[in-house]
């Protein structure tokens, strides 16, 4: 493998893609600590296993954000790591070798110079942070992962947005336990490192469903939420993401700060079913008249 030093020498950002990137992270940030009452939108395909189309898909979510006043804030979904139950199928662009951890780097980086969006990314390999965190401005927790002690640990040395996922069966307690960790001090040992964290203010819930939808549940929580509208909220139908998001907006609940969208082309990314394009924008518009 290369290291992490080698491949951010070969893909460096500008100084003017810095400069977007750290506008970008602020406002997220002030998103989360309840100085912006934006929503966020993380949208995007549940894999980005091509470069070519993930970067055109992109570039029509960026018009679109363009569009989008001062009511949302879009950031697309590029996850190029898939976590599987039986660890079969397409696992993710990274997974083939070192050439897909520079396809990796490669793609968050034309992302943010090509369409000025900073990008998401699921935090399944906590060991390849240092090749991908000064692009990526927000790391999800999955809900294979959010038990996972060293998931937890590492989120509370991140300045960056962690959210953690409830369990596949839907267990709030485990999400909030693995919150609290990523928000308080840690000491322990990472890459051959003992290292202490100072707390991670910026981690938060995902409400993603279980045996049954969890979305209903956001306002009983005391924490920051974003509720994901696809996996367990929608059935497994993309169709029904819709649904989920405007029941949500007719009585917003104070902690909420976004939702997730899974969303490609055709509808559907090389894993799963998700919304068309068409569908996708027309529900950004309906999310933005809704929150005015």
């Amino acid at each position: 493998m290369p290291t992490a030093e080698e491949l951010k020498a070969e893909f460096r950002p500008s100084a003017s893609t810095v400069e977007i990137k750290a506008a970008r992270d602020a406002e997220i940030r002030r998103i989360f600590l309840g100085r912006a009452e934006k929503l966020l939108l993380i949208i995007g395909p549940c894999s980005a296993h091509c470069p070519e189309l993930t970067l055109e898909y992109v570039g029509q979510l960026a018009e679109v954000a363009s569009e989008a006043g001062d009511k949302i804030l879009i950031v697309p979904r590029v996850y190029t790591a898939k976590a599987r139950s039986a660890s079969m199928g397409f696992m993710g662009l990274i997974h083939a070798g070192a050439g897909g951890l520079k396809a990796a780097r490669r793609l968050h980086l034309d992302v943010l110079e090509q369409t000025g969006l900073s990008t998401a990314d699921e935090l399944l390999y906590p060991a390849l942070l240092p090749y991908f965190s000064d692009l990526v401005s927000y790391f999800a927790v999955g809900a294979r992962s959010v038990l996972n002690q060293e998931h937890r640990l590492v989120a509370s040395g991140l300045n960056l947005p962690v959210g953690m996922k409830n369990p596949l069966c839907g267990d709030l307690a485990a999400m909030q336990a693995a919150i609290c960790a990523a928000k308080s001090p840690q000491e322990f040992i990472f890459r051959d490192n003992f290292v202490k964290t100072g707390g991670n203010p910026l981690a938060h819930g995902v409400l993603r469903g279980g045996r049954a939808p969890n979305y209903r549940q956001a306002a009983e929580l005391d924490i920051p939420i974003i509720i994901d509208a696809s996996h367990g909220n929608s059935g497994k139908n993309p169709l029904k993401q819709r649904e989920v998001i405007l029941d949500v907006l007719k009585n917003r609940p104070k902690n909420l700060k976004g939702f997730m969208i899974e969303s490609f082309f055709e509808g559907a990314s090389i894993t799963d079913p998700c919304l068309n394009w068409p569908k996708t924008r027309d529900l950004i518009c309906e999310i933005v008249e809704a929150l005015e």
